[in-house]
């Protein structure tokens, strides 16, 4: 699994692009206290983009 050490991201070898990107994006969430507006500038991607992502978590995490 991806680990967070302040503001650096560890992605293991053998780790899944989806993987990599959850844990990006849940560190920047973290780094602008959740404000989901500016998290989706410092990544680059559109608000809605965001959005569906962490939709697409919810419903994994809901179903495992």
């Amino acid at each position: 699994a991806a680990t967070a050490n302040g503001e650096e991201l560890r992605i293991p070898v053998g780790s899944t692009i989806e993987q990599a990107e959850r844990a990006l994006i849940e560190l920047t969430l973290e780094h602008t206290r959740h404000n989901k507006t500016r998290a989706a500038e410092v990544l680059g991607i559109s608000q809605k983009t965001l959005f569906n992502k962490l939709k697409e978590y919810g419903a994994q995490t809901a179903g495992a």
